[in-house]
């Protein structure tokens, strides 16, 4: 049997595929899933030279199939990646008739509209690395397929990235990644890992609470040995945890750091990292501190809103003085903080996000606290029973705003454009002293002193035209402030 996996590309509407450093993981478990098949990947991101990313799916897809063969064929993605899915399943269609599996989030929170409307010959509800090893060893009648919930996740091999051209993306592409994810080294090889599933929480703008998928984290042990594997392999020097939620608790946090740090010792692991977790977790400055000697340049919190009304109406359960606290022990531990505002919730009112914005301003601009709308997603509460003509939802998702409050249009249009300009001018950030060399071609070195700690930093950034005023938004490698870099046609 030999399968074929394609993970979707990434602003696949935009001209041109973006790379990005989260690489596939979910589809790299199930291709270590699939020992003993041959497993063939194809990752369409960074494949360059195409007016759009449709005409280079239909090339490069095509000539995939033709060149392989394969004899059954693994779709996935969210359900923002719908454009992609229907382009890609409708190419294979006329490349080939063997089968075709699709799975992950898209399928898992609307599994009987994309089944019979994306018309795979399997959709997989569920996490997909049983499944599919079932299916590469006999293939039933086509349908829905409901995989059992993963009980031990220290029980799965470990992620099997090398059918996606992970050693291209780490050697040519990693400069072209998120740059909160890059910026603590200016030659960055940023790689992902995974430490838990699902989310113990039930905000009604997720997905998680309103499906049975309980919420599992692997044992640090395990965790250990996964970056000790990947590190002697890769050689990354930057770890992006990808967990929604890594440390529920401060405890398993002080066990991941006393172990990274055990390890940078015993084996000489040198890398930065990062991660999620929720305000609940209420880590203290000491283990703060251990995280920053361990490695640690940043962290989040899921904020989503500074109004208490629009965070009971989001089922947060978080105190907006907890994240205060957070912000503050993270400033004098020198970590980066993030979190997002999303307006938009059915309780938005503009009283209640002038008070998100009032504190965005009091709190937030030496911290990367991002501005965004709430967008209704398939499998969360907001979403059911709001949307009849789900075709049209998913072919035109994430385009504009959808107003879900009583807000009048017209007011809600402004208060969009204001944050909205709020967000991209980074207007209220500190600007950073800087001086600028050329490396060669279009990359440039950025020398810039921090306004906070007067620490100097080096960065390394692609300019297209530096005779043109630019604005570089990025941290303070030191105390990891959030700073800007403006640039007048310096060289």
């Amino acid at each position: 049997m030999r399968v074929l996996l394609v993970p979707p590309t990434h602003h696949y509407k935009s001209p041109e595929p973006l790379s990005l450093s989260d690489f596939p993981s979910g589809f790299a478990y199930l291709a270590a899933s699939l020992k003993g098949y041959e497993v063939i990947g194809f990752s369409p991101n960074n494949i360059k030279g195409y007016p759009s990313s449709k005409i280079m799916l239909q090339a490069e897809l095509s000539k995939k199939i033709q060149e392989t063969q394969p004899d059954l064929i693994g779709f996935g993605g969210l359900c923002t990646d719908y454009a992609f899915l229907k382009d890609a399943i409708a190419i294979t269609r006329s490349a080939t008739k063997s089968p075709i599996a699709l799975g992950g989030q898209i399928v898992t929170n609307d599994a009987q509209f994309i089944y019979q409307d994306l018309k795979p010959d399997y959709a997989i509800i569920g996490e997909a690395d049983e499944v599919i090893t079932a299916l590469a060893d006999e293939l039933p009648e086509p349908g829905i397929l409901r995989a059992s919930i993963i009980k031990d996740l220290n029980n799965l091999p470990f992620p099997d990235y090398e059918a996606f051209g992970v050693r291209d993306m780490l050697d040519n592409y990693s400069m072209s990644t998120r740059l909160l994810y890059r910026y603590s080294r200016p030659y960055p090889r940023p790689f992902n890992i995974v430490a838990s599933r699902s989310c113990p929480f039930q905000c009604t703008f997720c997905i998680h609470g309103h499906r049975d998928i309980p919420y599992r984290s692997r044992s640090v042990e395990n965790i250990m040995e996964e970056i000790r594997i990947m590190y002697e392999r890769y050689e990354f020097n930057i770890l992006i945890i990808l967990d929604e939620l890594f440390a529920v608790k401060k405890d398993r946090m002080t066990a991941f750091c006393n172990a990274v740090l055990e390890g940078k010792e015993k084996y000489k692991w040198d890398f930065d990292w990062m991660f999620q977790t929720h305000a609940s977790a209420r880590f203290d400055i000491e283990s703060l501190k251990l995280a920053k000697q361990a490695g640690c340049f940043f962290f989040s919190y899921g904020l989503e809103s500074a109004s208490p009304k629009v965070l009971q109406s989001m089922k947060k359960r978080i105190a907006v003085e907890d994240v205060v606290k957070a912000m503050e022990m993270a400033q004098e531990a020198k970590i980066g903080f993030g979190a997002n505002l999303i307006f938009g919730d059915p309780a938005e009112t503009a009283e209640t996000w002038a008070e998100s914005l009032s504190f965005w301003l009091q709190h937030c601009q030496r911290n990367f606290v991002f501005l965004s709308t709430l967008m209704p997603y398939p499998g969360s509460a907001l979403f059911d029973s709001r949307f009849k003509d789900k075709k049209y939802y998913y072919e035109h998702i994430d385009e504009t705003a959808i107003n879900m409050t009583s807000i009048p249009d017209k007011t809600l249009t402004g208060l969009l454009n204001l944050t909205t300009y709020l967000e991209k001018s980074w207007l209220f950030v500190k600007e950073a002293k800087a001086r600028v060399e050329l490396e060669s071609g279009k990359m440039f070195k950025l020398y810039a002193i921090c306004p906070y700690c007067g620490e100097e930093s080096l960065y390394r950034q692609e300019i297209q035209d530096i005779s043109k005023p630019y604005m570089f938004g990025v941290g303070c490698t030191h105390c990891h402030s959030r700073i800007k870099v403006e640039l007048n046609g310096m060289v």
